[in-house]
């Protein structure tokens, strides 16, 4: 179902903050039984490489644990409703939405947050393998990123100050260089996000309100000049427009997370892709336009615990397909420039739970 509406329009917006950083989605999972006892997954499903659903597809990993990539935080809770005469207990899932991977355009070489010696970084490894991964950055706190349409810059926001007084702020640096590092926009309050507009001209990313909402602002990379449009987070251009974008926002009167397409310029403004089990975050839009790639909430079952997938669909929101469906954490998904196969992170197969690149080939889900 869709809905439209004036970009002018209000909306509760619920932003939840978890291990200190910013942009959290909830999903909710109602159980069918009054308080049923705990289900037990033995550890083997989660390190596994792939789930039986998963056959016939190609997945290839890239990086190894000695990288340390860092990926989404993420955290299940539990409460309760009366529905009738019954109490219903439900089961909650957390996630960082935050951008823990970026491809660079000409498909060569990926950019991955990695975490050493106390601090998060920006490093770059080479999609064919093979050579170390180069750090690119030399900050303390690195949270999201992106790259320039012509490959020349990362966009990044760090983590500056301390205890109360710090927030995230957004930076460029030069890809082949790293030693240049130009601050972009800075405020009292949390700037992460960031993307480029395709003629590189403006710089988009997410902006906190300072009461735990989030909404769209550009910076002029010439001029400075500052703009604010509609709510939302987790900013992804419509390949070849210059106003179209999709956006996560956070249901009204729910914890929920949606996916919606606003226009920045005519003001439009769409709700895409929700669900009233589910949550789905981290639009990204495939290289032809004809796609939408996000990250969703997985709800429970009796072999598996809730997680999250990688989910698929057509760009006006219909024709869900889910993609992954091992009982991991898959998130964080973007296109290769081919727009055949993807890349995301993933903690399947890892003994200790950690976080690696992975790449999947997606061809046989695209008509």
């Amino acid at each position: 179902m869709r809905r439209s509406n004036s970009i002018k329009s209000k909306f509760y917006f619920k932003v939840l903050s978890y291990l200190g950083l910013t942009l959290f989605v909830i999903s909710q999972q109602s159980c069918d039984l009054l308080f049923p006892g705990q289900v037990k997954y033995a550890n083997e499903i989660f390190t596994t490489l792939t789930a039986p659903e998963e056959g016939g597809v190609n997945f290839t990993q890239l990086t190894k644990e000695s990288d340390i990539v860092k990926g989404p935080a993420t955290r299940t809770t539990t409460g309760s409703y009366q529905s009738g005469n019954q109490i219903i207990r439900t089961e909650m899932l957390l996630w960082n939405t935050a951008t823990f991977l970026s491809i660079a355009p000409d498909g060569k070489s990926f950019t991955f947050l990695g975490s050493n010696n106390n601090s998060d970084n920006l490093y770059i490894r080479s999609t064919e393998g093979g050579a170390a991964a180069i750090q690119r950055t030399f900050r303390n706190s690195v949270y999201d990123f992106s790259y320039s349409p012509d490959g020349k810059f990362l966009a990044f926001s760090d983590r500056v100050g301390v205890g109360t007084n710090a927030n995230y702020n957004i930076y460029t640096i030069e890809v082949a260089k790293g030693n240049a590092v130009r601050q972009m926009a800075s405020s009292n309050v949390d700037e992460v996000n960031p993307i480029f507009s395709e003629d590189t001209k403006n710089l988009y990313y997410s902006k906190s309100s300072g009461n735990g909402s989030y909404s769209l602002w550009s910076i002029d990379l010439s001029s400075g000049l500052q703009t604010q449009f509609s709510e939302g987070f987790n900013p992804c251009f419509v390949p070849g427009s210059k106003t179209e974008l999709f956006v996560t926002r956070t249901a009204k009167n729910s914890s929920r997370s949606e996916i919606w397409k606003i226009d920045i310029e005519s003001g439009s403004e769409t709700q895409y892709i929700t669900d009233n089990r589910r949550s789905f975050s981290s639009p990204k839009v495939s290289p032809n336009g004809k796609y939408i790639l996000v990250t969703g909430s997985t709800p429970k079952s009796e072999s598996r615990p809730i997680n999250l997938d990688l989910y698929l669909f057509k760009i006006d929101g219909t024709g869900e397909t889910q993609l992954t469906f091992h009982p991991g954490t898959d998130a964080s998904a973007v296109w290769a420039p081919n727009g055949k196969e993807i890349y995301f992170i993933s903690t399947r197969g890892s003994v200790t739970n950690e976080y690696n690149v992975w790449r999947m080939n997606v061809e046989q889900f695209l008509n």
